[in-house]
């Protein structure tokens, strides 16, 4: 397993980090899923996997509390947490109370001692650039104090945020405010990636959610008409985002080689701003197959300008929209 060192902090986190998402039943359960997934959590830690995110919104913490109450490398363990704060109906109001609460109930979930990163987030009504990049600064304040009481108390470790778009994230940057940032970063969303050298400039460091844009960079899925009827992915909608997964494929054939998804879990770590690599894993072959890909990745700032080139291009004119936005392409983190 390698490590990087997430700058802005002191926190040496391996490339990989466990992404639980899907991995079982919203409630306890013994479905076959939910055991899939403790199998495919203890294989990651047997394997060296010292990062894990979580969130309450995704109901699976009880299978992850029952691995690693009692696994031996639970005080090796950086967690990063989804803490939305204001969310959809708060009214764009911050709460420190439920700040709080939200910590609170994340060290008992995960049986930690404290969550080293919090993916902080604020969510507003409407969720437009123009909203969120007015809102920040009537609660970053707020923000801060309530996490540094928090930090005070030794119950969490860094702050950073997920910022949805390109522009609250330069809003989010210019507050001083937060170590890093955590955002959507593959060969098809791009946005993030100019702002990586003012990130470098301040020591923030980058966590990637979302390598294989919502499992379109996997291989045998090389069109809508390649995916069996019944798909999630099988809509007519989803036509633009197959064009951009045909031109990527293109433009990086060599590269590619025979994997499509080897290389985009690979991809982000060819900037070295990005520390790890949060993806969904939900059973062992799963996580071996992305620790055996994550494993002596390079810097290789020749192919991620080569990957930007491609996005500022083309990719965007492909539907005529900035894609890297989740407001824009209608996704709600």
């Amino acid at each position: 397993m390698d490590y990087r060192r997430l700058a802005g902090t002191d926190l040496d986190v391996s490339v990989l980090c466990f992404g639980p998402m899907r991995s079982a039943a919203r409630t306890p359960s013994a479905d076959d899923r939910s055991q899939a997934g403790e199998r495919a959590l203890r294989t990651a830690l047997d394997s060296g996997v010292n990062f894990v995110h979580s969130s309450y919104e995704y109901g699976v913490r009880w299978m992850m509390n029952g691995v690693l109450r009692d696994h031996p490398k639970r005080h090796d363990i950086h967690h990063v947490i989804k803490l939305p704060g204001p969310d959809w109906k708060d009214g764009n109001r911050f709460d420190a109370a439920k700040f709080r609460m939200r910590v609170e109930e994340a060290l008992t979930d995960l049986a930690a001692e404290r969550i080293a990163v919090l993916q902080w987030m604020w969510r507003t009504d409407p969720n437009d650039d123009d909203n969120r990049v007015k809102v920040l600064p009537m609660i970053v304040d707020d923000v801060t104090a309530a996490f540094e009481t928090l930090r005070d108390e030794g119950k969490v470790g860094f702050l950073s945020t997920f910022p949805y778009t390109s522009a609250a994230a330069k809003a989010a940057i210019d507050t001083d405010a937060f170590s890093g940032l955590i955002g959507f970063y593959n060969p098809i969303e791009m946005e993030m990636q100019p702002l990586f050298a003012e990130l470098a400039e301040k020591n923030m460091g980058f966590l990637c959610i979302r390598p294989l844009y919502q499992g379109i960079l996997t291989d045998g899925r090389d069109s809508l008409d390649a995916l069996p009827d019944g798909h999630h992915l099988k809509k007519p909608e989803n036509a633009p985002e197959f064009a951009k997964r045909r031109a990527v494929v293109s433009a990086f054939a060599e590269e590619i080689g025979d994997s499509t998804t080897r290389f985009a879990l690979r991809f982000p770590l060819l900037s070295e701003s990005v520390a790890s690599v949060i993806t969904g894993l939900n059973t062992e072959a799963q996580v071996r197959h992305a620790i055996d890909c994550l494993s002596g990745v390079t810097p290789r700032p020749d192919l991620t300008a080569r990957a930007l080139r491609l996005w500022q291009q083309d990719l965007v004119r492909l539907d005529g929209r900035m894609v890297c936005s989740p407001v824009a392409a209608g996704v709600a983190a």
